[in-house]
Parts: C-alpha cells; sequence; structure tokens
C-alpha cells in the first residue's frame, strides 16, 4: 500500500478464495482436507469454494485431489504482456540463458517485492527452485537488492523498516548492513545473491531503469554453486548481464522515442 493510502475494506470470501488458489499453487494439488488443515476453513466450506473455483475453470479435479486449473493462464498471461519490460526485455533472458547456460529471469517491483515475470531455464541444466509468479524479498534476492538500488532512500528505508525473513544462514537482515550494500550497488550496477534466499543457489543480478531513472525491473542468473564457480559469479556473468542490460535500456529507450 502507498504511503497516505486509506485501507479499504476487503471481502473475506475472495480473500479465503486467493488463499485456497495460492495453497495449490503451492502445493501442485491437494485434497478437501489438506485445504481445509492448512487454511484453517472447514471441509464443507472448502468443497463449496472448489466447486464454485471448478465451475469457473480455476481448479480441476482427478479423483480426490485438485490442482489449478488452466484459466489461470489467461489473467496471468495478459497481465504480463501489458509489462514493457516483458515486451522488451523477453529476448535478452533467452540470450542469457544460452550464453551462460543457467537460469535467467525478468523480474518487476510489485508492492514491494519481487515477482518473476519471465524465466529461461538451459534444459541441460536442474532448474532452480524459482517459477513464473513467484514472489520473493527484496533483500535476500540480487534482482530484489538491483531493483533497491535505484529506488530512493525513504522507499528504500519503508521497505527495510518491515520485519525481514532469514531464508538461510547467509541472509542479511540487519537494515544499516543492507543499506550499505545497496550503495556499493549503486556503484558498480551488480547484485549478488550467495546462497541468500535458497541454499546452494548462487545469482546475479541488476537493475533496469529508462534514462530518467524509471525502475523497469531487474534481469537476473541463477544457478547451483556446485557449477558457479567464484570467477564465473563475479567476473563471467555480471559482464554478460551488463550486455544483456544495455542492450534493453537501449531499446527501451529508442520505443519511448517511437511512441
Amino acid at each position: 500500500m502507498e504511503k497516505g493510502e486509506k485501507e479499504s475494506k476487503t471481502i473475506k470470501s475472495v480473500e479465503n478464495a486467493i488463499l485456497i488458489l495460492e495453497e495449490l499453487r503451492r502445493t501442485g494439488q491437494a485434497g478437501v482436507t489438506e485445504l481445509s488443515d492448512r487454511i484453517s476453513l472447514s471441509k464443507g466450506t472448502v468443497h463449496h469454494y472448489l466447486a464454485t473455483l471448478r465451475k469457473q475453470n480455476f481448479v480441476e479435479k482427478t479423483d480426490d485431489t485438485y490442482q489449478l486449473g488452466l484459466r489461470a493462464l489467461s489473467y496471468g498471461g495478459a497481465a504480463r504482456e501489458r509489462e514493457r519490460v516483458f515486451q522488451i526485455g523477453k529476448d535478452g533472458v533467452d540470450r542469457l540463458a544460452a550464453t551462460t547456460g543457467e537460469t535467467a529471469r525478468l523480474v518487476v517491483e510489485r508492492q514491494g517485492y519481487a515477482v518473476t515475470l519471465y524465466q529461461s531455464t538451459n534444459h541441460d541444466q536442474e532448474a532452480v527452485p524459482t517459477h513464473l509468479g513467484i514472489q520473493e524479498d527484496l533483500h535476500s534476492t540480487a534482482a530484489g537488492k538491483a531493483m533497491l538500488s535505484v529506488m530512493n532512500d525513504s522507499t528504500v528505508d519503508e521497505i527495510l523498516e518491515r520485519k525481514l525473513v532469514r531464508h538461510t544462514d547467509n541472509t542479511t537482515i540487519e537494515p544499516e548492513t543492507l543499506r550499505a550494500e545497496i550503495e556499493e550497488i549503486r556503484s558498480r550496477g551488480i547484485a549478488f545473491d550467495n546462497e541468500e534466499q535458497f541454499d546452494g543457489i548462487r545469482c546475479v543480478a541488476t537493475a533496469l531503469a529508462t534514462e530518467t531513472d524509471e525502475l523497469l525491473g531487474a534481469i537476473s542468473v541463477s544457478g547451483s554453486v556446485d557449477r558457479i564457480d567464484n570467477e564465473t559469479f563475479y567476473e563471467t556473468i555480471p559482464q554478460e548481464i551488463r550486455n544483456v542490460s544495455g542492450v534493453i535500456e537501449i531499446n527501451t529507450t529508442y520505443r519511448e522515442w517511437m511512441e
């Protein structure tokens, strides 16, 4: 919520439906009893929600378990297509995945969190534990910290004043330490996540911005610590990311001139 914006009343039934959808997204599939236990609603209530969602093709049923239906794709796809950074950055992310042999992502900031807009994975490598639409903290991800480096100090302070989650032993949750790291990222243009979000995964990122410093998002490359040695982590991948981000930002400027 933006500063100064009044909190509106919400509809509990809509919130409950979203909770069910989110739980199915997280687990892949679940039965009525399992969902009831996890979201603290009666089995009868959960069943009614599932019947409604199934009728609208938001969920599908196989035997006694439910999973997400394909209708949600049309909403997610429409939301993604309207993002100009997706239209301009998709090819660059594919190129990053091909040149590095790792997982490349296009990430945007929404309500103080990092959301994966597009992901491209080299088919010869196991995927990192991320997926389209995943929402992650800004303070513990390379893409998140890169985007923080483009934000003004008051916005950064507001985000760092939250209760920061420690995802791994390497996660930094001290605001002053994070502020110092953000200043370093502003200087070098590259952010690092060395097993800070997921154990065993390293990530490098840079922010994407317009000529007027409007934040568009970030691009990142992630992979296993077993494959990404220090030279690759601190030198090779950052250079590949700089090359691609430069092309994306040039294309962004060109498109703005043409509009």
